[in-house]
Formats: C-alpha cells, structure tokens, sequence
C-alpha cells in the first residue's frame, strides 16, 4: 500500500436524514413485540441530542477510540487447504459481512487492504488491536492469520495498531514455545484465545497441564491481558463458550486480567455472576459483533449493557467492533454514540445510564488503561499518522 496521510474527511457518516430516523427504530423491533414484553417504543433507546450532533458533523469525540477486536482472515499466499469445518467458518464470515454491506464478499478479500481501509480510513478508531487466529489443524497445518502476519501489518501503522497474539493451547510444549517466541521477538500486547471450533480439541482456561503455562509465560513477560472469544457459540463448540473456566483462572492469576470477548453472549449474566461469586476484579468484558443489537432489538442490547455495568462495573467494558465481520466499524460506533438505556428499562433493572463519560470509558479509556497506553501520547502519534512500507518481522 502506497505511502499517504489518512484524510479523515473521506470517512462515511450518517446523513442528516438517517441519523435523525435512528429514533424511528429497528423493523425487527415490531410492535407486537412490545406489547408482549412492555418494552418501550424503539425510539426511546436513542439519545437524540447525540443522533443531532451526528447528523450536523459535530459529535462529541472520545478522548480516544479504541477497538479492541479487529481481524484479518486472509493470510499472504493464502491458503493451500482447509477442512471442511476450517472452510465453513470463512465462509461463515464472508457471509455476515456481505449481509451487512449488501454484496458478496470473496473469502480472499478480507485481508490486509479491507482492514487498513475499515479501520482506519473509514472510521473514527485512533487505535486497534489486530486478533491472530490459531486453529492450524482446520488449515493446512498454519495459523489461519498467524502473529507474525498481524506484526508485519502492524509495522504499517505502528502508531495506530496493537497485536494480540495466539497459540493452541492443546499444542502443549509447542504452545508455550510459540508464545514464549511471540512476547520476545513478535512483542505481541496480549493474548487472543478461541475455542475449539475449525478445530475440535477441546480445552479449558483452567486447565493446569495446558492453559497455566502459557499464562506463566505472560507474566514472566509482564503481559497482563488474556482475550478469549467467549459466548456466540454458531461455528464454535458451545460447551467451551460459557465462562466458568474463565473466573476459576481469573481467581488463579489476580494479577493478569481476563476478557471475554462478545461479553459472553447471549450468557452475559453468567459472566457477571461468575464475577461476583469469584469476588475477583479482574474480569472484562468486550464488545465485538453485538452492535447489530443496537438496531434490530435494542431492547436486549440494553439489557446486555446494563448487565454489565450492574454486575462488572464502568471501568470493566472495552468497545469491540468485530471488523470486518459484520461491515465497517463506522456505523458501529455511531450507533453506540447515539444508543441510550430508556429510563423504564433502567429503572426496573437498577442499571447505570450510559452517559457521554461511561461511554468514553467503553470507547478506549479502559483499553487504555489495561494495556498501558498513555492516552496523551498516544494521540499526538495518531496526529502524525501515515501508512508505512509494511516490514517482515
């Protein structure tokens, strides 16, 4: 990719016309819908000063915006051979996107190029942190988009993208070889784990002989943020989605924190509960691919938000959007600018309102402050942003 300052002023954005008409709702949202449920009208779940400030280009920006969950899935060559579940899953992604963007999507498209221009070219995200993706037994033998693949994309942006790398934990030995490589030479931020899937052998947070060690690693290396995708079962083994592993080994290692990507849904209850009964303070949720809540049943998006904020608390949400998987994160984040929690809701349940300040905490202050990032520093480097000549590693 040629070498060019990021001209902000391509980015899309609502019009004046559709962000006015997010307070009409969802189509999914439908009126038996809430006289079976006493769910209040769509339009009560849009903060309409924020849809305002939207609509005529002034919205109130973050102190910083950062993505906690961005990917590629389309490593350089390619790949030789997948399983047939390994193929499934790709296909699985292409089709969420196509469905949000409205065409199809080749497989081969989501890579590097599609992440740079989503990210960074077309939306407001200041800094995002690109997800390696193990799972090499589902293709030909090689991580699906390896760390060092996501460092060489990083070394085009270094001022404006983090690396979360990834091992296997059921490699045993070779895992921990790999992310002992990874800390030292790769210098990932944090590690991203999946569970079984494309690939079926299943393994727990917990376990002792296979996870603890590479959580040792990480503090020999002072990394301090285990991600693991958690709920949304689809293309993953539900048995390994729901979140008891994760507080057992939060409770181990109290001084490494533990997010659950996608805030474990639809058992985003059971996270907040595990959270309480283990009495840690080191469990986080994420936000990635939930947006779409926002509008086709901003009812339930509520309830999730509220959920955590009741039972992790404000400093314990990351904002996540998922990319490329359900479109560019631009909608995503306008959409959370302008999403409120109806008093009724709010009221009933004891939730805390999600306020400019909650939000921006959401929006990258947490992230922030988990991983280390000088918020100051970081944004007079993003001021001075432009795309690299990518390096190998």
């Amino acid at each position: 990719m040629t070498k060019s300052r990021l001209d902000r002023s391509h980015r899309p954005t609502l019009s004046r016309r559709r962000a006015l008409g997010l307070a009409g709702g969802a189509a999914a949202f439908t009126f038996w819908q809430r006289k079976q449920h006493g769910f209040p009208a769509p339009e009560h779940f849009v903060d309409r000063l924020a849809a305002e400030r939207i609509a005529d280009r002034d919205p109130a920006r973050p102190p910083i915006l950062i993505d906690a969950q961005t990917h590629v899935w389309w490593r350089a060559g390619g790949i030789r051979q997948m399983s047939e579940r390994g193929e499934h899953f790709l296909k699985s992604l292409a089709g969420s996107r196509a469905s949000v963007v409205g065409h199809p999507v080749p497989i081969a498209d989501m890579g590097r190029v599609m992440f740079l221009e989503d990210v960074f070219l077309g939306s407001k995200t200041d800094i995002a942190f690109l997800n390696s993706f193990g799972m090499r037994a589902a293709f030909d033998g090689v991580d699906l988009f390896p760390p060092r693949e996501a460092a060489f994309i990083r070394s085009m942006a270094p001022s404006r993208i983090r690396v979360l790398g990834t091992v296997d934990p059921p490699d045993g030995v070779s895992a921990v070889e790999s992310l002992i490589f990874q800390c030292e030479t790769i210098k990932i931020d944090g590690l991203k784990l999946y569970p079984p899937g494309p690939d079926t052998r299943g393994w727990v947070l917990d376990d002792e002989k296979n996870t603890y060690p590479l959580f040792e690693v990480l503090r020999r290396h002072g990394i301090k943020n285990v991600c693991v995708h958690k709920g949304l079962p689809g293309i993953f083994i539900e048995e390994y989605c729901h979140t008891h592993d994760l507080a057992r080994a939060a409770a181990a290692f109290p001084d490494l924190n533990f997010i659950a990507f996608h805030s474990s849904f639809p058992w985003e209850a059971e996270l907040a509960d595990h959270a309480k009964a283990t009495k840690v303070k080191n469990i986080y949720a994420e936000l990635g691919t939930l947006a779409r809540m926002m509008r086709s049943d901003p009812a339930r998006y509520a309830v999730l938000i509220g959920t955590m904020l009741e039972g992790l608390g404000v400093d314990h949400i990351l904002w996540g959007t998922d990319t490329p998987v359900i479109g560019p994160p631009h909608w995503q984040i306008e959409a959370f600018q302008t999403f409120t929690i109806p008093e009724q809701i709010a009221g009933q349940h004891g939730y805390l309102q999600l306020t400019l300040e909650v939000k921006n905490k959401i929006f990258g202050e947490n992230t922030a402050r988990i991983f280390g990032i000088d918020i100051a520093a970081a944004r007079q480097s993003i001021e001075r942003f432009v795309i690299q000549a990518p390096r190998r590693p």
